[in-house]
């Protein structure tokens, strides 16, 4: 990994949601996960750390979110190997915002969800985070477009899978939270995130490297699993997209069907026959066996 060329950054939220990054969720990566404990402590801390100092914004102590690990070269478009739980939820937190302060903000916050395109151009709109195909229309109508996340208390009764689900549950929880203030107070919020809340970027155009770096890195979301990442080792070598996409669906049908904890069991006990030895090291280091 020494030959190849890795940049780490620190950019706050309104420049990682901005012109200069593309993200995109591989089709190898696990569906969106974070529940509602996850997501309401994220913007829990986000207000106690607001409410706490008195300070003009500018001023207030930064908001530190960690790392996240991209692939990406030297244009924008860049694969999230490790940071989509966090950026999926931050997209939908925006979202929330943007439906709760007042009108004449609205457009400045719908900058960070997506840059908007001409239709008269025929050029559409440029989303800042493409999830997963399977969720990835489901995401603009709902959360990313205008009055899309107004439109989820529709979805009452439809069965959603799990990471639709999720999105749901968290935006609307995110929108419950925000009936407790003032626009005022609202509108500090969305200033904080944008502008003092900060992620290091760590970028390699080198998939096996992006993983190496992920897997050192301290992550404070939920762990990709044995699976996870032998599913990315296995579909992303596959050439064909149109074979990743094939593949990817086959994958996480079985994987529904049985349940994540479940499937994992399996590829355990599959890899325990094979070494007879239980799991002791990372997959990474043993997945040419």
């Amino acid at each position: 990994m020494s030959n190849v060329k890795i940049e780490g950054k620190e950019y706050p939220i309104g420049k990682v949601f901005s012109d200069d990054f593309a993200f995109t969720i591989p089709l190898y990566q696990r569906p969106y996960a974070w529940t509602v404990e996850q997501a309401g402590e994220m913007l829990e801390d986000f207000i106690i750390s607001v409410e706490d100092d008195i300070a003009p914004i500018e001023e207030v102590n930064p908001y530190f979110l960690g790392s996240i690990v991209l692939i990406k070269g030297d244009t924008p478009e860049a694969q999230v190997v490790d940071g989509q739980q966090r950026l999926t939820t931050l997209t939908i937190l925006l979202a929330a915002l943007r439906a709760s302060v007042p009108a004449e903000h609205f457009n400045d916050l719908t900058t960070y969800l997506y840059q908007k395109g001409s239709k008269i151009s025929g050029i559409p709109n440029r989303y800042r985070l493409s999830l997963r195909e399977r969720d990835a229309e489901f995401f603009k109508e709902y959360i990313q477009d205008e009055g899309g996340i107004n439109k989820l208390e529709e979805l009452k009764d439809a069965k959603l899978s799990d990471s639709r689900q999720n999105i749901k549950d968290n935006a609307q929880l995110f929108l419950r939270r925000l009936q407790d203030f003032s626009d005022a107070q609202r509108l500090r919020l969305a200033q904080f995130i944008i502008t003092r809340c900060f992620l290091v970027v760590v970028s390699t155009p080198d998939f096996d490297s992006a993983y190496r770096i992920f897997s050192v890195l301290n992550d404070r979301g939920l762990d990709l699993s044995h699976t996870d990442i032998l599913k990315a080792e296995i579909i992303g070598k596959i050439p064909e997209i149109k074979q990743q996409e094939a593949y990817s669906v086959k994958w996480e049908d079985i994987e529904t069907n049985l349940g994540r904890e479940m499937f994992q069991e399996v590829f355990e006990h599959i890899r325990m026959i094979k070494r007879k030895a239980k799991l002791r090291e990372s997959l990474l280091d043993t997945r040419a066996g």
